[in-house]
């Protein structure tokens, strides 16, 4: 028989709206206790349901606080985990080295710029920025070709 605190902790793992939060649960004999932030009154009452629906809880204390800031916050952390992951696929390519884009994302839209030489270098990035999981579009607008004004 495996632990019921690891048992809760999967539980909310596996709650695709609650994914995101790092969570806690402890046991005492009384109660499972929820720690953690999450971003709305929801999310917290989504918590307590989740935990309450594992087999062996018998009641849970949720001791979790409600931080409005925090989705804005995981968004900025997906956007920075998206560009490390852009820059880490550029530098993968000989070409898209040495074209040495600087890459922001913001809200998953990922924005390229520098000047290179061939607009066909341009299309090389967006498709491999494209490529990775979370961007929802590339705009290369800021991007110039050699010898452009």
């Amino acid at each position: 028989m495996g632990s019921l605190i690891l048992t809760v902790k999967l539980a909310l793992l596996a709650d695709s709206r609650l994914f995101h939060y790092e969570l806690d649960a402890e046991e005492n004999e009384l109660a499972i206790t929820l720690t953690g932030r999450v971003s709305s009154e929801e999310e917290k009452i989504i918590a307590s349901d989740v935990a309450r629906l594992v087999p062996g809880v018998k009641a849970v204390a949720n001791k979790l606080e409600v931080s409005k800031d925090l989705s804005r916050a995981l968004a900025r952390k997906q956007d920075d985990n998206i560009t490390v992951l852009i820059k880490e696929r550029f530098a993968k390519s000989a070409t898209l080295k040495t074209a040495n884009f600087d890459v922001k994302t913001e809200e998953g839209v990922v924005s390229l710029s520098g000047v290179v030489r061939f607009q066909v270098i341009v299309l090389e990035a967006a498709e491999a920025a494209r490529h990775v999981p979370g961007v929802r579009a590339v705009k290369t607008e800021k991007v110039r070709l050699e010898g452009e004004g």
